[in-house]
């Protein structure tokens, strides 16, 4: 890959790490929105909703321990220490009590006052990501722990969610607008090749390690033969990483960049599908005929 031909083979490990990281990262957007369209309901429909929305706090997690690790891999000038895990711990603990009293901050506002959720958003969006970036806790690990606070634990999940899905056009956006103008066309061509193997890669290891968890756990037949099929997709969650990483390692990021939306936009392609392959054929999607109501005898022609 041209943006790896320079770097040594402990920087080329860093990379790696890094790599592996984006790779385990799902699409709760995509799950949601097939389960919507097919009404589904069963085991592989409840199992791959209740992973992919658990490993989503995995991920973020994960990616503190893996960029503290990664770094001086990477970088010349950073030296690696084991009390970088002891401020990784104060980092992770920080951040999800920092979530939590921000969650409770939210529900208290939801119950008392409840208006202009936009700007109140807007300032959390801002002003409460400056802050928790400079007392070096984890923005993402936050605000993941302030929404399952309100959702969780107070009466207006239900309205904390739509006012979030009435201003997430505005952000998608923005955001989606940023991915592309950074994204350099001639090296997003030349990485395709390797975007197509690593997806297939993931594919097949998604497939392996879902068959083996699934039979440790015995779990129903189903999800034992289909329980990979929704954690194929990605999305929002792995363009943020590498948009993250991109800033984070300036020396090789454009093209880890590139490489990271070719490969969402495969898995985004393929994921879907398969998933709802999956509900169609163990029978539990819904269809139109399936909730029509039942002719009374005698009503007929």
């Amino acid at each position: 890959m041209p943006f790896t031909a320079d770097l040594t083979g402990v920087q080329l490990l860093g990379v790696g790490l890094l790599w592996g990281m984006l790779a385990i990262t799902r699409s709760p957007s995509a799950c949601l929105a097939i389960l919507s369209q097919t009404r589904a309901q069963g085991p592989i429909a409840r199992f791959s909703l209740a992973f992919i929305m658990s490993s989503d706090v995995v991920v973020i997690v994960l990616l503190a321990g893996v960029m503290t690790i990664a770094r001086p891999l990477i970088a010349s000038d950073a030296t690696f220490s084991l009390t970088v895990f002891s401020t990784l711990g104060r980092e992770i603990l920080g951040s999800i009590a920092l979530g939590t009293t921000l969650g409770l901050i939210l529900a208290l506002y939801l119950q008392l006052v409840g208006k202009q959720l936009l700007v109140v958003f807007i300032v959390l969006g801002f002003g409460a990501n400056t802050a928790i970036n400079y007392i070096h806790f984890e923005p993402l690990l936050a605000f993941l722990v302030a929404g399952f606070v309100v959702q969780n634990f107070s009466k207006h999940g239900g309205r904390f969610l739509e006012a979030i899905e009435q201003t997430g056009g505005v952000v998608y956006i923005i955001f989606f607008a940023s991915a592309g103008a950074h994204l350099d066309l001639g090296l997003l061509r030349q990485l395709w090749p390797v975007a197509l193997i690593l997806c297939g890669s993931r594919a097949l290891v998604t497939y392996g390690a879902s068959r083996l968890s699934a039979k440790i756990a015995d779990d129903p037949p189903a999800v034992k033969k289909w329980g990979f099929s929704g954690l194929l997709s990605q999305a929002g969650i792995a363009l943020g990483i590498a948009s993250l990483i991109v800033r984070e390692f300036p020396q090789f990021g454009a093209g880890f960049g590139a490489l990271a939306i070719a490969a969402v936009a495969i898995n985004e392609i393929v994921g879907p599908v398969v998933f709802k392959l999956a509900l169609d054929k163990n029978g539990e999607s819904k269809t139109s005929e399936d909730e029509a109501p039942a002719e009374i005898p005698g009503e007929a022609a």
